[in-house]
């Protein structure tokens, strides 16, 4: 009996230990966050703000793009090339294939210069119907660039520099010989079929 007093006692001594102990620990909620501001409202939340490449072009270092085919990166300054449209696009002064090599730029690869869309046509009651529905449609322009890649920065974007708050630590893949020789150079015109290939058994 007294064994069992003794350790109730001790068991509510811990307990008492533990409360004054937490009450003084106290976990504000501002200190959660990565922000480390009032949580419930956004008017103390200040963004890093971003801090873009401002090389002029031709002067800048490319960047090895993040996996195999991928839209490379902007290494230079856009800031007077913007807004782009199909009338105005400052970009294809220098990426076109036949200027590129002279102005050090990144040509615009063979892949923009290809339709993919198969052509289609309406059947009686309204419908789509299209050339094909198992094969990708691959229709060279020459030196035409097809109309839909009109907008580089839908899939090319610049860098920012700035302190990340949660670090990257992706690292690229390049699983085949090819990839690896093709870091800053696409050939996605030669993949683009693969999955295709190996869906339809073909």
């Amino acid at each position: 009996m007294k064994i069992a007093r003794l350790l109730s006692s001790g068991a509510a001594a811990c307990l008492l230990v533990t409360g004054v102990y937490a009450a003084e620990k106290v976990v504000s909620e501002e200190s959660l966050g990565l922000r480390k501001v009032e949580i419930y409202t956004e008017d103390t939340a200040v963004p890093n703000g971003t801090n873009y490449h401002t090389e002029a072009p031709g002067t800048s270092k490319k960047f090895d793009r993040a996996y195999e085919n991928a839209p490379p990166m902007i290494p230079h300054d856009i800031t007077d090339f913007l807004p782009i449209d199909k009338k105005n696009n400052a970009c294809l002064g220098c990426h076109m294939p036949e200027v590129a090599g002279d102005m050090g730029a990144t040509p615009i690869p063979k892949s923009h210069f290809t339709n993919f869309r198969p052509a289609v046509e309406v059947d009686a009651d309204g419908n789509f119907k299209s050339e094909s529905n198992d094969q990708i449609i691959k229709k060279d322009l020459k030196d035409k660039l097809y109309e839909g890649r009109y907008n580089c920065s839908q899939c090319h974007a610049p860098q920012t520099q700035g302190n990340l708050a949660v670090g990257n630590t992706f690292k690229p893949l390049y699983p085949n010989v090819k990839g690896q020789k093709h870091k800053n150079r696409s050939y996605l015109l030669d993949e683009l079929d693969v999955g295709v290939k190996v869906g339809n058994g073909l």
